[in-house]
């Protein structure tokens, strides 16, 4: 039900999450998977410091429950609170060694305060403990991208988009990854797919537009990048920059792409 709860809060169910927690908590008071339940309904709300006194009553419950110390964690870093995250990430480790959302918690707490090689260490912890998670491996792609190791990050893109087909978001890194290092022929294929996947996304178009001017087609180029501004107007300066660079040779530029 712990896990139940967490999948309401990321769909947003707010109602839905809120009845199952109260219903949770009124027949299983002493159960620390119901006050996890009841603290992601506090989060949901917004209510931050009422979701960290129902996890740590759930740890209180029961101080081997992982999952908890996880949460709690978690709701840290939602209030920018990166060494009580650290330290409750690693509780949880501690309670069980194999709780790979605890490893991937650390990560992303090291990759938020720019310190990618531990970032990529924790990742790796938890990908080895959960080899099939694609979101682990396109995050450990995406510390190494960030590192300008471009080559090694394409093989974790490829591997996340070969694990999950339709996560857009990993396969806009991909495309990303093949224009940086010129391979125009994939990027372009992988560009076509994600169009379909995610028609509505600025950050598509824009980067179709940068393949298309670097391989000289303009017309297109500019076809998409007014797409692209027509998507996201607060882009609008970058957009039209790139529009207006067509006539120049200025390489990769990944503005507006991040």
């Amino acid at each position: 039900m712990e896990v139940y709860s967490t999948i309401l809060w990321f769909l947003k169910r707010e109602t839905d999450l809120s009845f199952l927690a109260h219903d949770l908590v009124d027949s299983a008071w002493h159960s620390p998977q119901a006050w996890c339940a009841l603290g992601n309904a506090w989060s949901l709300a917004l209510d931050h410091e009422q979701a960290l006194r129902c996890f740590k009553r759930a740890t209180q419950l029961d101080s081997k429950f992982a999952y908890a110390f996880t949460l709690q964690g978690h709701e840290h870093v939602l209030n920018e609170e990166y060494d009580k995250a650290l330290t409750a990430y690693r509780q949880a480790i501690a309670a069980d060694r194999r709780h790979y959302n605890a490893y991937y918690g650390i990560g992303k707490v090291y990759e938020k305060l720019g310190n990618y090689d531990k970032a990529y260490t924790h990742y790796h912890s938890a990908s080895v403990i959960h080899p099939t998670n694609a979101v682990l491996i396109c995050c450990i792609g995406t510390v190494l991208e960030k590192q300008k190791q471009i080559v090694q990050a394409l093989q974790y893109f490829s591997k996340a988009t070969d694990l999950a087909p339709r996560a857009a978001q990993t396969r806009f890194k991909k495309a990303r990854a093949l224009l940086a290092i010129g391979q125009l022929q994939a990027a372009q294929k992988e560009l076509m797919i994600l169009k379909d996947l995610a028609p509505d996304e600025a950050r598509v178009h824009f980067l179709l537009g940068k393949l298309y001017k670097t391989l000289n087609d303009k017309s297109q180029a500019v076809r998409h990048f007014t797409q692209a501004l027509s998507l996201d107007p607060k882009a609008s300066q970058q957009i039209k920059e790139a529009i207006e660079s067509l006539e120049e040779d200025d390489g990769f530029d990944d503005s507006m792409i991040q």
